[in-house]
């Protein structure tokens, strides 16, 4: 397998992989039968301008496997999408997001549960990585985590945050290994209407490129 940057022509394959995973690990399909909203919401910015890193990774024979997408300023990327969102609303009334009506439940809770957020002063970059079943336990992960942070730190980036909740088990040990810490935890009832239950959310975040402070000089007795 190898991993190679994201390319604008992507956006259809990582539209397909991030709803096939959206859902804990399966698919989306189960609380958002738009695909094409699901795409052009969750994937689209990341492609077309709100995004500075994202790598996908495939096999040998180019199949792709998951992906790494992410901006490195969160407040660019909320600039994104309200500048677009004339174009997103145009093209839900033109009848061209099949399933729509059954994916407001969803986005409706989103306003009334909204995600919380680390300080983007300290933590401006985040990412999303989804992986396909069948590509999981390989170190596919690791792969994708390493050239991404490394793609960060490469623009000088402070830190990078992300959101996701204690169902995602194996990936909340993919982020603690390399190194991010949770900065909050909140119970949501986002989820409730899919999942039976409330959900533990968890805020995470990384600092990279940290400032050296100066070390101290140590000064004896006899010094002046």
């Amino acid at each position: 397998m190898h991993v190679r940057e994201v390319k604008p022509e992507d956006l259809e394959t990582l539209g397909r992989i991030a709803y096939a995973t959206g859902f804990f690990g399966s698919s989306a399909e189960a609380f958002f039968p738009s695909a094409g909203l699901f795409r052009d919401l969750w994937v689209w910015p990341y492609v077309a301008g709100a995004g500075c890193c994202g790598f996908i990774a495939e096999n040998e024979g180019q199949e792709p496997l998951g992906y790494i997408l992410g901006t490195c300023d969160l407040r660019r990327y909320q600039s994104w999408i309200v500048t677009h969102l004339p174009h997103l609303l145009l093209r839900a009334a033109g009848g061209q997001y099949s399933g729509l009506g059954r994916s407001l439940p969803y986005l409706l809770r989103m306003t009334r549960y909204p995600s919380h957020l680390a300080s983007p002063e300290v933590y401006p970059a985040q990412l999303h990585i989804n992986l396909l079943p069948q590509s999981r336990g390989l170190g596919l992960g690791n792969r994708l985590m390493e050239t991404y942070l490394d793609c960060l730190a490469g623009k000088n980036v402070a830190g990078v945050e992300l959101s996701t909740t204690r169902e995602n088990t194996a990936a909340i040990g993919l982020y603690q290994k390399f190194g991010f810490a949770i900065l909050s935890e909140y119970k949501s009832a986002l989820w409730r209407p899919w999942l039976g239950r409330d959900t533990q959310h968890l805020v995470m975040g990384l600092r990279l490129n940290q400032p050296v402070e100066p070390q101290k000089r140590s000064t004896s007795s006899g010094e002046r």
